[in-house]
């Protein structure tokens, strides 16, 4: 019994527990094989889309897949974030070569009964879904499907990165709707992004296009308020332009609309702000980029949310924002004298500067006149047509008196809302002012200190005038946009009423940096400046350093020859300036100055290292010579006194004067009773230019690249006589030292020049004689435009240190010149009268 026993409780045992054993396995096998189940058909739901580049040459894929939803129960997606997703829902999973970078494009453009929305992951969907921008992607309108028949298509798209072997999209109604779609796939090889013709042509003053923009990052510092349907902040088009920052550049503002959702869903406001700052495609690529939206999905909004954007922007920029701003509107009304009131008032008035689009028409009833839309209406507001790429303003641009400025708006690429890497080709006067928007960003980047007042009439004064062939009539104004680099380099603040304008060149030399050899740059810039009879004051080499950094392009060293970075500075009157900076920017694209230096300096010139800038008293800086309003006159306490003070002033030079004329009447006297240092201030008190003014003839002589020499060094012991040229226009001398000459003149408008052919003939017994009719200059070898004061070499007739070189006057030389012996110039004066010895005649 006891074996029996045991054996009976063994086999009971043993049967018991086996049973246990086959309940617990049991379960487990039916627990594993339910997630089995679940996870398959789940996975199994989402059909595979086989996707795989080969990686060899520019190979593309695209597929279409028919789906419906009608009957659908399927729910991949139940939550992203805010939005609440129902049944009725399809699922892809994209498979790809994970060693090939590319483009995916998911969309249902081609047929769509239902309003669609697209949700891209880069995991398996589930129902409850975060928001984690990294991982998903959703679009819902895609307005530039083509054939909607009144439905919301939509198009998602991605750029892979390496190692990304699947994707999966999840294809859903908008709000529960459902129906019938084509879903379309594309695949291809990731390649660079192109510019915009638009940004090409901005540039440069005439076609035909180079295809490439020479717009380096520009903007850094600026805000841009893009008010419109919102932006797509993670667009690979805002990202940081440089190491040293992380993140994007654009930012959600302010919604005034009832989608409080910040994130565009038209593609508009993406689409413009990458215009003004997009990294690739931007005019200023350093901005930064505020939306502001008051659009809704459907591209419409309310009058009264644009007026309350327009306050909560002024409240930013004053209370969150730092650096300088402006406001851009690409959206418009109707002619609105509240909208129009409020822009002025809030922004214009405060000196914040605004762009607006210009409007498009596309109705025969529709009116053209841009005058009629606001805020462009406005006068304060920068209002923008569109142009072509045959220069001609676009058949869908409104246009007339209150256009200020055209720019490019047909066929115009840029970032859009659909994905990180999208882009789309719109038209429209808004990608018209996003460009000049784009401007004004850089202008203020590099000058923050201007302001609405100012930033119009430089923007429209360095516009390219005359391009356009328009059919529009005199009162739409033929001014295309035009832009360009201005260089971090240091310069030199002008007197009141000059501009500097600026240039740079990386050379190769046989000779280092040195004051002879930068007076010898100086010289040849001089005349080359005076062969192309450009008005100018003063030139010289501003800077000489040796170049650690060659350019691309550049030959190789031999051992007996340094590379040369040379900043060269031109002085011009600031109403010759334009004329003179023209020339300069059109000569050097022909390289004449470069083959000038390379045969008279033996230099060789390898890259234009910045094309000609401009700087003015106040130290702007501007890529093209400006005109600029003066200061508005008010009645101010502070305006009075300035009255009062300019009156004396007057007062005291007329008084002066009169003390020179009756000076010059006794030269005898004078020069008998007068020392040295009288000598030296009468000199500066005849050419009007004792305190300041430009150029000072002894005052501010500089060495290239030094400091001021003192005028003690310029002067020698010894009798001297002055040589004084009247001219009409103003009054100029020669003051012959030894062999050198000092030369001053206040010339105001007018320059003249006269034969050197008999220039050995001078002395102090010379006759004097009158010229009358025109006179210019044809070559440095003969003669030589008289324009300013310097230091000059009176034997070679090569200046040192000066600032141009006059001529030197001979009676004969002077009787033989005739409107006979010279053609009619281009500028010219009508007569001259010529003093030696300080004898009238």
């Amino acid at each position: 019994m006891a074996a029996g026993g045991c054996g009976k409780f063994v086999d009971v045992g043993y049967e018991r527990f086996l049973g246990r054993m086959k309940k617990q396995l049991w379960c487990v096998c039916l627990a594993f094989a339910l997630l089995w189940v679940f996870g398959d058909a789940q996975n199994a739901s989402c059909q595979t889309v086989d996707l795989t580049l080969s990686g060899v040459g520019n190979d593309e894929i695209s597929k279409d897949i028919e789906v419906d939803t009608v009957n659908n129960v399927n729910k991949f997606v139940e939550k992203v974030g805010s939005l609440d997703f129902a049944v009725g829902q399809e699922c892809f999973q994209l498979k790809l070569n994970a060693s090939v970078v590319a483009d995916v494009v998911v969309s249902t453009c081609k047929r769509s009964s239902f309003d669609t929305t697209l949700i891209l992951l880069k995991e398996a969907p589930t129902e409850t879904q975060e928001q984690l921008p990294d991982d998903i992607f959703l679009n819902r309108f895609d307005p530039t499907c083509e054939g909607s028949e009144g439905t919301m298509r939509s198009t998602v798209e991605y750029r892979t990165v390496e190692n990304e072997e699947f994707l999966y999209v999840v294809v859903t109604g908008w709000e529960g709707a459902r129906g019938a779609a084509t879903v379309s796939f594309n695949v291809k090889k990731a390649e660079p992004l192109q510019i915009s013709w638009g940004l090409d042509r901005i540039d440069q003053r005439n076609l035909p296009r180079d295809n490439m923009s020479s717009l380096s990052r520009g903007g850094d510092g600026v805000f841009v308020y893009v008010v419109d349907s919102g932006v797509n902040p993670t667009h690979s088009e805002f990202l940081a332009t440089d190491s040293t920052t992380s993140g994007s550049r654009a930012s959600e503002g302010k919604s005034f609309v009832a989608e409080s959702d910040l994130s565009d869903c038209t593609g508009h406001g993406t689409h413009v702000a990458a215009l003004i700052a997009g990294r690739t495609l931007g005019v200023a690529q350093g901005a930064s980029i505020i939306a502001v939206k008051v659009l809704r999905c459907d591209n419409r909004g309310e009058k009264t949310a644009l007026l309350a954007a327009i306050d909560w922007i002024l409240e930013d920029i004053k209370e969150a924002r730092k650096g300088a701003a402006l406001v851009v509107m690409p959206v418009l009304s109707e002619f609105s004298e509240a909208l129009n009131a409020k822009v002025n008032e809030t922004l214009i008035q405060n000196d914040v500067p605004v762009v607006a689009a210009a409007g498009n028409f596309s109705e025969p009833d529709e009116s053209s006149d841009s005058c009629l839309s606001s805020p462009g209406s406005l006068a304060g507001v920068i209002s923008v047509s569109a142009s072509n790429t045959l220069e001609r303003r676009a058949v869908f641009s409104k246009y007339g008196s209150c256009t200020d400025i055209y720019a490019p708006g047909v066929g115009i690429l840029s970032a859009f809302h659909t994905g990180d890497y999208a882009t789309r080709v719109i038209d429209g006067t808004s990608q018209a002012s996003s460009f000049v928007a784009g401007a004004v960003a850089r202008l203020l980047s590099t000058n923050p200190r201007m302001n609405a007042t100012n930033i119009r009439p430089a923007i429209l004064s360095m516009s390219t005038k005359g391009v356009l062939d328009l059919d529009t009539g005199s009162s739409d104004p033929n001014r295309l946009l035009y832009v360009r680099d201005i260089p971090n380099f240091p310069v030199e603040r002008p007197p009141e009423g000059w501009y500097h304008i600026y240039f740079g060149f990386q050379l190769r030399s046989p000779r280092n940096c040195s004051v002879d050899f930068n007076a010898e740059l100086g010289s040849t810039l001089r005349r080359w400046l005076i062969d192309q009879e450009m008005p100018f004051s003063r030139a010289r080499v501003f800077s000489c350093a040796p170049s650690f950094n060659p350019q691309p392009g550049t030959s190789e060293l031999r051992q007996d020859e340094f590379m040369l970075d040379v900043q060269f500075e031109v002085g011009v009157v600031d109403k010759l300036s334009s004329v003179t900076f023209e020339k300069i920017s059109d000569t050097m694209e022909s390289e004449d100055l470069q083959e000038k230096m390379s045969v008279e300096s033996d230099v060789v010139v390898e890259v234009v290292t910045a094309l000609p800038w401009v700087v003015d008293a106040r130290l702007l800086q501007f890529w093209a010579a400006p005109v600029l309003p003066g200061t508005t006159s008010t009645t101010s306490v502070g305006s009075i006194v300035g009255i009062v003070l300019a009156s004396m002033t007057a007062f005291i030079a007329l008084l002066l004067l009169l003390l020179l004329v009756f000076r010059w009447t006794k030269p005898a006297e004078r020069e008998d009773t007068i020392g040295k240092s009288d000598k030296e201030q009468l000199l500066l008190e005849e050419s009007g230019q004792s305190d300041s003014g430009f150029p000072p003839p002894m005052e501010m002589f500089h060495r290239s690249g030094g400091d001021p020499r003192p005028a003690s060094e310029n002067l020698n012991d010894g009798n001297t006589e002055f040589d004084v040229v009247s001219l009409e226009g103003g009054e100029g001398m020669f003051h012959n030292v030894g062999a050198n000459v000092f030369g001053a003149a206040d010339l105001g408008d007018s320059f003249a020049s006269i034969p050197l052919s008999n220039r050995s003939e001078i002395s102090e017994n010379s006759d004097t004689g009158v010229i009358d009719g025109p006179l210019r200059t044809d070559s440095f070898g003969e003669e030589a435009l008289l324009l300013g004061g310097g230091l000059f070499n009176r034997e070679s007739f090569v200046d040192t240190e000066g600032i141009a070189e006059p001529a030197a006057i001979t009676s004969d030389s002077a009787k033989k010149a005739s409107s006979d012996n010279y053609p009619e110039p281009s500028i010219r004066m009508d007569s001259f009268e010529v003093f030696l010895d300080n004898e009238f005649v």
